[in-house]
């Protein structure tokens, strides 16, 4: 069921679903966003789909046995979401008996999806170095969560995201006009993926690699920013032309 007017403890008005693509910062864990949110038009309010429709309490597949809490703000200062890395700054998830933290859109990411022959698979550490950063660990011993395709990339969470919250900032805040366009990626030098390289490999083999990996970051644009995947594979297809 789609609520498309909904009441919530955060805000003293009611909140309407508002789909379009333009970027917004959720009012409620401080995360950037893309696509539908819950909105007050009167007060510039925004929440996230995952942060207006909360649970009291959830559970997640890689932390067996244990019950998250939903929280306001985080418990303690300098708190880490255990998914991607970035600051909790407000809403939460957070499992007493471990001591873990996850955004809401981080805990509510899907295990599996597909489309166009790639499926990716979500995984609590990397098999091997992320495409975009090349490293197995985020910083000190924090590992993260990553997609994996099954055409051999693998993505962190956490560069995606970043990726994302750069290329929205530079455009959305910084430099240029102001437009929908706030992600369209803009430096495609520094996206090296793992699976293309060495000399040997031919134009053919690099150009199908290419094309893979283009559904495959549309896709984790897609389910990181909540942006329908047919305008996020507008968006990046300068990156892969």
């Amino acid at each position: 069921m789609i609520y498309t007017d909904i009441k919530h403890f955060s805000h003293g008005h009611n909140l309407k679903l508002l789909c379009d693509k333009t970027p917004y910062k959720c009012d409620g864990c401080k995360e950037p966003g893309w696509g539908p949110r819950y909105r007050c038009e009167d007060c510039n309010f925004d929440l996230h789909k995952e942060c207006a429709l909360y649970s009291s309490s959830m559970s997640h597949p890689f932390y067996k046995n244990r019950s998250f809490e939903f929280l306001e703000s985080p418990i303690t200062y300098n708190r880490y979401c255990n998914a991607c890395g970035r600051d909790i700054l407000g809403f939460v998830y957070h499992c007493y008996a471990t001591g873990h933290d996850l955004h809401p859109l981080c805990a509510n990411l899907p295990c599996t999806l597909q489309a166009d022959g790639v499926e990716l698979r979500l995984h609590d550490k990397l098999s091997s170095k992320c495409g975009k950063c090349r490293t197995r660990t985020l910083w000190g011993n924090v590992r993260g969560w990553s997609y994996r395709s099954s055409t051999g990339y693998e993505f962190y969470v956490s560069c995606v995201k970043k990726m994302a919250v750069e290329n929205w900032e530079k455009k959305y805040f910084g430099e240029g006009e102001k437009n929908d366009l706030a992600m369209e990626i803009t430096n495609p030098t520094n996206f090296q993926l793992t699976n293309i390289r060495g000399s040997n490999s031919g134009k053919g083999m690099i150009s199908k690699c290419w094309k893979i990996a283009k559904v495959v970051i549309s896709l984790l644009f897609s389910i990181l920013t909540g942006d329908p995947i047919g305008v996020t594979t507008c968006l990046i297809g300068s990156l892969f032309s």
